[in-house]
C-alpha cells in the first residue's frame, strides 16, 4: 500500500476533466501536485479548486505544458524540480481525440493525436524517470481506454495511441518489476469530460453527417451520460494506492473488458454494429 499523502504528483491534461479531478484529489489526500496543461489559464483555475481541498501542507503548482513538444517537457522537468525539490509519481493524462475511419483521417490528424496522446505520455515518463528511481516508492500512471483494449470503427487514431500507451506501459512494468516503481496502465470507459468539445474545433466528430447544433447536442449529452470525472479520479487513485498495475474504470469499462476477454470475436463485432 502507497499512501499519496506528503507525496509529489505531476498530473497532466489537468485543466479539465479526469486530470483536473485527479489534482484535486490528490491534494485532498496531502499530496502536493505539480498539474500542467497546455490551457494555462484552465490549470490556474484547478489551482485554486485544488488549493481549496488541500490537506496539510500540500504546495500546489500549474505550469503550461505541450506534452508533443520534448523541449516543453524539459523546460516543465526543471521547473518542477525547482519548486517541489522531487517528484514521487507522474500520471501522464493528457489526450485528445478524432474521428475518421484509416481512409478518411488525414496525416496530419493522426500525426496530431499520436504527438499528444501517446508521444506526451513517452516524454513525460522519460524525462521523471530518473527522479522517480531516486525515491523510495513511486509511480509512472499512463491513461490509455477501453478503445486501447479492443478496436472500435472511425477511431482509427484514437484505438492507435491507446494501444501503444498499453503497449509502451506494459513494456515499462516488466522492466521495471525489481525497482520501487510501480507501473500502471489505466483504462476509462465512458467519462463525462470535455474530451469531444475539443475534438469538434477539428471537424465532425461522430463519423456521420449531422449539422453544427445536432454536433453541439450530442457533446452535450456524451458529458452528462459519462462516469462523473471526480468519481473516475477516486478509482484512479485508490488503485495506483494499492499498487495495481492495471485500473479499468467505470462499470461500462470493466463489463467491456470482461466480454472482450471471454468472448473476443463476438464482443467486438456486437460494439461495433452499434457505430454509425
Amino acid at each position: 500500500m502507497m499512501k499519496l499523502v506528503a507525496k509529489t504528483i505531476v498530473v497532466t491534461g489537468g485543466a479539465s476533466g479526469i486530470g483536473r479531478a485527479l489534482a484535486i484529489e490528490c491534494a485532498r489526500r496531502g499530496a502536493s501536485v505539480a498539474l500542467a496543461d497546455v490551457d494555462l489559464e484552465g490549470a490556474l483555475e484547478t489551482k485554486v479548486l485544488a488549493e481549496s481541498k488541500k490537506r496539510g501542507g500540500a504546495e500546489i503548482t500549474a505550469h503550461r505544458l505541450d506534452v508533443s513538444s520534448l523541449e516543453s517537457w524539459q523546460s516543465f522537468r526543471d521547473a518542477v524540480m525547482s519548486e517541489h525539490g522531487t517528484v514521487d509519481g507522474i500520471i501522464n493524462n493528457a489526450g485528445v481525440t478524432f474521428t475518421g475511419t484509416v481512409e478518411n483521417t488525414d496525416y496530419d490528424q493522426l500525426e496530431r493525436v499520436m504527438s499528444i496522446n501517446f508521444m506526451g505520455m513517452v516524454y513525460g515518463t522519460k524525462e521523471f524517470l530518473p527522479v522517480l528511481k531516486t525515491r523510495p516508492e513511486a509511480f509512472v500512471a499512463n491513461v490509455s481506454s477501453v478503445f486501447g483494449l479492443f478496436p472500435m470503427k472511425n477511431q482509427s487514431a484514437y484505438c492507435s495511441s491507446k494501444f501503444a500507451i498499453r503497449g509502451f506501459t506494459e513494456v515499462l512494468a516488466q522492466e521495471l518489476k525489481s525497482t520501487n516503481i510501480t507501473v500502471a496502465s489505466i483504462h476509462p470507459g465512458h467519462i463525462g469530460t470535455d474530451i469531444l468539445k475539443s475534438a469538434l474545433k477539428q471537424g465532425n466528430i461522430v463519423g456521420v453527417e449531422l449539422s453544427s447544433r445536432e454536433q453541439e447536442g450530442y457533446v452535450r449529452a456524451f458529458k452528462a451520460m459519462g462516469l462523473s470525472p471526480d468519481r473516475a479520479a477516486t478509482t484512479i487513485l485508490n488503485g495506483l494506492e494499492k499498487k495495481k498495475s492495471k485500473i479499468v474504470v467505470g462499470r461500462d469499462a470493466v463489463r467491456g473488458e470482461l466480454l472482450n476477454r471471454l468472448f473476443p470475436r463476438f464482443f467486438v463485432d456486437s460494439a461495433n454494429r452499434a457505430v454509425p
